[in-house]
């Protein structure tokens, strides 16, 4: 085996890196499985090279030089080779982001042959330009009738010459208006120093509304977590009712003689009510006496009237009564 030499592996290394380079440089350059085009395009827009190329929407490209040619500048650009330019292909230049980026669009129209693969000048277009506006405006002045603008403005004229009165009343109110706010102006301050005073005020007792605001925030949790027993209780409430309303329905036969009885008895006892007082006074009277003849023990204080009088009992009884 032949031994190789320190410098001929130098050599050896710096040809490597010299293809290597000159590789990747012919990816970046040559663009393999894509056609190269070209556009003649009134000025680039701010288009740069790199950026790309849409068609339909889709980036199937991207532009590859930017150069001048006379009065107009030609666009290099490539284009995926399954996508073929007739001679009335379109190009436009336009703004893809709002930082300034661009992109070219391509309206790709098959039919006839596009010479030297250019799409020409008047099948291209960029952005607004400057002497676009001036031109777009200039149309729209000279379509203006001057004499007719004098004539409108000499009858305002005429129309505010007539009301100077009117424009001095204007003014004056609006001084009036002026020295209102100035003679008001300590109640302005005493109105703010007022405002910054209930500030002051709200600052100052902040952790009491915070508490407050808590207290209230313990009251409406309290309410929700009793929202089950409330609402069962209602429920529970109409079922009473619905029960009652059952049983009614049920004894409504029943319970009508007897309210008509009863209404017949009361009447009965109202026309009566003399005489049921004085039985009930001497009930009292009776109550009273037995009372009082019982009280003294196991027996009954009553006193008998004797059928014959005291003479005559005496009599009977001889001379010892």
């Amino acid at each position: 085996m032949k031994n190789f030499s320190t410098r001929q592996i130098g050599i050896a290394g710096v040809v490597g890196t010299v293809i290597m380079g000159l590789f990747v440089l012919a990816l970046s350059v040559i663009p393999f499985g894509q056609k190269h085009y070209s556009a003649l395009m009134e000025h680039s827009a701010g288009l740069r090279v790199g950026e790309e190329v849409q068609v339909a929407g889709v980036g199937v490209g991207e532009v590859r030089d930017i150069k001048l040619e006379g009065k107009h500048v030609r666009v290099e650009f490539t284009l995926d080779k399954d996508i073929e330019l007739g001679s009335q292909s379109r190009a436009a230049v336009k703004v893809a982001t709002l930082l300034g980026t661009h992109f070219l669009d391509v309206t790709a129209k098959k039919g006839g042959d596009l010479k030297d693969d250019t799409i020409p000048l008047a099948q291209t277009s960029v952005p607004y330009n400057l002497q676009d506006v001036i031109d777009g405006g200039s149309g729209a002045l000279n379509a203006l009738d001057g004499e007719a603008i004098s004539d409108s403005m000499t009858v305002l004229a005429e129309a505010l010459r007539g009301t100077p009165v009117a424009a001095r009343e204007a003014i004056d109110g609006v001084a009036r208006l002026t020295e209102v706010a100035g003679k008001r102006s300590d109640q302005m301050r005493a109105l703010l120093a007022a405002t910054n005073d209930v500030t002051d005020d709200l600052v100052r007792n902040k952790e009491r509304i915070i508490d407050l605001l808590e207290q209230s925030s313990l009251v409406l949790h309290e309410l929700t977590s009793r929202r089950d027993a409330i609402d069962q209780l209602l429920t529970d409430s109409q079922r009473l009712a619905r029960a009652v309303i059952g049983v009614l329905d049920d004894t409504e036969k029943d319970f009508t003689p007897l309210m008509r009885d009863l209404t017949k008895a009361l009447d009965t006892m109202k026309s009566q009510k003399k005489s049921l007082t004085q039985s009930i006074d001497g009930l009292a009277t009776m109550a009273t006496y037995f009372a009082n003849a019982t009280g003294n023990g196991r027996w009954l204080d009553l006193k008998v009237p004797a059928p014959l009088g005291d003479n005559l009992t005496c009599a009977a009884r001889g001379p010892a009564c």
